[in-house]
């Protein structure tokens, strides 16, 4: 049955509950045409502009309007078609519905099934939303969508949660976005800021101009940034490449490869490995914690000063051979304008750039001494353990922001899902307190026992200055060499250092690793470096009156006391035969200490030293 009314311009049609489906269809100017099974009651009203009142419609209805009009629906139970109108707002829709080419807005409620949008300026959804679609929108505002959404050409794009999988092919100026519960595509352009909270599945995202993201539970791939990048977690692999601005992330749990990062970079936690090229620019930042390995490539013309803790060897252009085992590595490429500084647990190899220059250091060499290591690195961890907890509060706020904003457009459930994305914030922020306690007990095992002092040595007309750490590596490395056949190595080393005054300490320690070693793999607490001898001290505020110090005497060693070293001196003198066996057993040792260099197992700084104290 077929009924028509005459309207006056820019009318509202209002319609109760619909229990079949829905046609909209654009019609003559100032007429509506009503098509129903039966019969519907109209009544034409004013209420600031002209109205007409429906009855229900038992049944499907289709409807022509002026192109101007403005439709609201409270109930349909049916698939909806709507098209060519001005406005529409539905309040709940229990099927599908398609909607095109509305000239103002498409204000929806809750829709069950799918939802169809195109060519509409302004959609914004308050309830849920089953599945959505939507292409050419120049704001899309949607509280829930409880399965995938797709845009295309949206402008602006904000969205409280997505249960699956969120695409969108190209939205130009801003996506801000509170839950994703499956993957999101995202592209973007020069102008787009993109703020999510939480990604349950991988992220690709091409093309943005800044992006903030709380965490991501699967993958991270990150293309084209023109601004900066925050992101809290990422509990898969990242890849990032191409970013102008600075980048930040708490924590990687897999691996990271980060290519043709233009300016600071900082990342709390890398669990697995790295892989970084950059420009390393003038004045930038770039403070990295990576608990496998990590391979640098450096700019052909580097400028940069580069500090870090390895824990496995260091390789690269101009660091001549391997250096294995290193602690602490401080190197100067250029002029050094840019600083680098890192914490490896694995292998750190270097990549490109010149030949670097060690920086000032106790030996002019690759190593820093512990006093620079205590106050340069524990602020760099608690800079890159407490990032985690600033980006979370930072996400934090952003999600605040975000729910203010969908309440404020009238999205009803936006304190439900803000709510959930700052659980999942907070437990981000306790997890980076963990990390900062880890990070102090790691830290732990790089220092020094008792306090972190260093060893001078003094022999002859000669000084050095080393860590305690230093001293025992040159044990376990003699230790390892006489038991892969280096003939003497052990007795040549345990000579040198006795004669520079370190027996008591040195030997104690040895047997301590050595019974260790037999019971277990693992290895005790280390003593601490304690000097035996006025030949040795440790760095004090008030130095003991010594041998070296101007003004002392050197205090009387009693026979019984008598260096081992300067005993068999006394013994070779009294005996032609000894002191042929002793110049023997001498060379034999020097052979040793010569060949642990050449080996890499000491440094040439190392190896002088002890030969030095052998007297060869």
């Amino acid at each position: 049955m077929r009924q028509t009314v005459s309207v006056g311009p820019q009318p509202r049609i209002r319609v109760g509950r619909i229990s079949g489906d829905l046609v909209v269809r654009p019609g003559e100017l100032q007429r509506v045409l009503i098509e129903s099974d039966r019969a519907l009651e109209t009544e034409l009203g004013r209420e600031g502009q002209e109205s007409l009142m429906l009855s229900d419609c038992r049944g499907d209805l289709t409807l022509w309007l002026p192109a101007d009009a403005a439709l609201s629906v409270s109930w349909l139970a049916g698939d909806g078609d709507i098209q060519g109108i001005r406005l529409c707002e539905l309040e709940e829709a229990r099927a599908d519905l398609a909607v095109k080419r509305l000239s103002e807005a498409l204000i929806l409620g809750r829709v069950a099934g799918d939802l169809r949008v195109q060519e509409v300026p302004l959609v914004r959804a308050r309830g849920e939303i089953g599945e959505g679609q939507a292409k050419d929108v120049e704001r899309l505002e949607m509280s829930s969508v409880s399965g995938d959404l797709v845009v295309e050409g949206g402008s602006t794009v904000l969205l409280g949660s997505v249960g699956g999988d969120l695409r969108l092919p190209a939205v130009a100026s801003s996506l801000r976005c509170g839950r994703v519960g499956g993957d999101a595509l995202v592209q973007g352009g020069a102008d787009t800021k993109v703020v999510l909270g939480q990604i349950g599945g991988d992220l690709e995202l091409l093309g943005a101009a800044q992006v903030y993201i709380g965490g991501i539970e699967g993958d991270a791939v990150l293309r084209d940034i023109s601004g900066e990048v925050e992101i809290g977690r990422i509990s898969g692999d990242f890849d990032c490449r191409e970013v102008m601005g600075q980048v930040r992330v708490s924590q990687v749990m897999a691996d990271a490869v980060l290519k043709k990062i233009h300016a600071s970079l900082e990342m709390g936690a890398v669990d697995g490995d790295l892989s970084l090229q950059a420009d390393f620019p003038p004045d930038s930042f770039t403070r990295l914690n990576v608990s496998g390995d990590a391979v640098l490539s450096l700019p052909a013309q580097a400028n940069l000063t580069l500090r870090a803790v390895v824990g496995g060897s260091v390789s690269g252009a101009g660091l001549g051979q391997e250096q294995g085992e290193t602690r602490l590595l401080s190197l100067v490429y250029g002029s050094g304008e840019a600083q680098v500084e890192l914490r490896v647990g694995g292998d750190l190899r270097l990549q490109g750039g010149d030949h670097p220059r060690a920086d000032e250091g106790p030996w002019r060499s690759w190593l820093w001494s512990w006093e620079d290591f205590e106050q340069e690195m524990r602020a760099f961890g608690r800079t890159m353990t407490t990032l985690g907890q600033e980006l979370a509060r930072e996400m934090t706020r952003l999600a605040q922001d975000l729910a203010r904003e969908l309440a404020g457009a009238g999205v009803e459930s936006s304190a439900r899902w803000s709510e959930e994305v700052l659980r999942m914030l907070e437990e981000q922020a306790r997890r980076a307190q963990e990390r900062a306690a880890a990070w102090e007990r790691r830290f732990a095992r790089f220092r020094p026992q008792g306090g972190g002092p260093r060893v001078r040595l003094r022999f002859q007309e000669h000084e050095w200055q080393m860590d305690p750490e230093r001293l025992y590596r040159m044990l376990d490395q003699a230790q390892r060499a006489a038991a892969e056949g280096v003939a003497g190595a052990m007795e040549a080393v345990e000579r040198a250092l006795r004669n520079l005054g370190l027996a008591s300490s040195t030997e104690e320690r040895w047997r301590a690793s050595s019974t260790s070693s037999s019971g277990s793999k693992e290895g005790t607490d280390m003593p601490p470096m304690r000097s035996a001898t006025p030949a040795s001290r440790t760095e004090s505020p008030e130095p003991a009156p010594s041998a070296e110090q101007p003004g002392s005497q050197p205090a009387e060693q009693p026979p019984a006391e008598q260096p081992p070293a300067e005993q068999s001196q006394s013994d070779a003198e009294t005996s032609p035969d000894l002191a042929a066996a002793a110049a023997v057993e001498r060379e034999r040792e020097r052979e040793a200490i010569l060949r642990m260099i050449a080996e890499g197992r000491l440094s040439p700084e190392e190896g002088d030293m002890l030969l030095e104290a052998l007297g060869a």
